[in-house]
């Protein structure tokens, strides 16, 4: 018996979303795709997707093609949350791990079962900002991997190459989180990516997802991305197989269609300044991501009845895990969420 599993914390959400006309409680994509279009994919579904054991090697080719990498670079995991475990399997013996906290709670739940130590560098207080240079003081000699999400959830903020590249220097493993990136108000997300940095870095990881900009979480399919050698010792933890038949297909499916994906992103990040401004009575904190934080210092019982009312389903959490920064509602943003009658109620009062 690992003695030390006791002390694992987990909480886990039975949430009965069929009881909410509005989800926007986790990130993820509530408006469907045309039933025209999802008919097309349904049609193409055949019994063997569901009968035989997945062959992934048409996807990952695809996959590679989208990414510009070689199949030698690609991890594939059932979702990013999988291939975050196997870095923590593959890298981590007992030893530190430095992460920015607030962040994303399953590293915390990893480096406890993996028996690691967690440092959780904290953002300012006041400003919410992140110091990189403090992170950097509390490496040692006893670090074996660093963890940034990146934009970070649920701060919201994205670093560069060049804030980061000292973390790299290091030599120590370094993820990066990218689980939000597709909602980054830019012309490129290619560019902003760290994945054409893997060859530069072999201590550079970099895990995405298909359950956020691509809207498929129910697919849980997940990517991480390295040098060779570093996905090479990756692999040796993969399972047998590592997602399932339809979802590849589903999956093949979106990234066929990917500016569909594009658009909906590009909604989503209008949408949110939209939103923002309209959120006048409120203070509120922005995001590179696919939601915003609000709060109504004034009167957040009345917030928290007109979106009962509505059936809506929100976050109600704190963003920072010291100070004043209590009660605030995180909402994801969706397209035409403005013109929604719980959303005029709330601007109206």
């Amino acid at each position: 018996m690992k003695s030390h599993l006791h002390k694992v914390n987990r909480i886990f959400d039975y949430t009965d979303k069929s009881k909410y006309n509005h989800i926007l409680n986790q990130s993820e994509r509530s408006e469907n795709f045309s039933e025209i279009l999802f008919e097309l994919f349904k049609k193409d579904l055949k019994q063997e997707d569901f009968a035989y054991y997945p062959n992934t090697k048409n996807f990952k080719e695809k996959l590679c093609e989208f990414y510009n990498v070689k199949d030698e670079n690609l991890f594939l995991s059932d979702g990013s949350d999988v291939g975050i475990k196997s870095i923590f399997e593959t890298f981590t013996t007992c030893g530190n791990i430095v992460t920015s906290e607030p962040s994303f709670p399953m590293y915390g739940v990893y480096a406890s079962l993996y028996n690691c130590s967690y440092k959780g560098i904290n953002y300012d207080v006041d400003t919410l900002e992140f110091s990189i240079d403090n992170m950097l003081s509390f490496v040692d000699d006893d670090t074996q991997l660093i963890i940034l999400a990146n934009p970070n959830s649920p701060i919201g903020d994205y670093k560069t190459i060049d804030e980061i590249k000292p973390l790299l220097d290091t030599g120590i493993p370094v993820l990066i989180d990218e689980a939000y990136i597709e909602f980054l108000d830019t012309e490129d997300i290619h560019w902003n990516s760290f994945i054409k940095y893997i060859g530069e870095y072999p201590n550079l990881l970099v895990t995405r997802t298909f359950s956020k900009g691509f809207g498929a979480a129910g697919c849980r399919v997940g990517m991480t991305f390295g040098h060779k050698d570093t996905i090479e010792l990756l692999s040796k933890f993969r399972q047998m197989y590592e997602i399932t038949g339809v979802s590849l297909k589903y999956c093949e499916f979106l990234l066929n269609n990917h500016h569909l994906v594009d658009i909906y992103c590009q909604e989503v990040i209008e949408e949110k300044k939209k939103v923002i401004s309209m959120l006048k009575d409120y203070d509120v904190i922005n995001s590179n991501c696919n939601w915003i934080h609000f709060n109504n210092q004034d009167d957040n019982k009345k917030t928290k009845e007109i979106l009962d009312k509505h059936k809506v389903l929100v976050k109600y959490c704190k963003i920072h895990p010291y100070g004043k920064r209590n009660n605030w509602c995180r909402m994801t943003i969706q397209p035409k969420l403005s013109e929604q009658d719980f959303f005029k109620e709330l601007v109206n009062g």
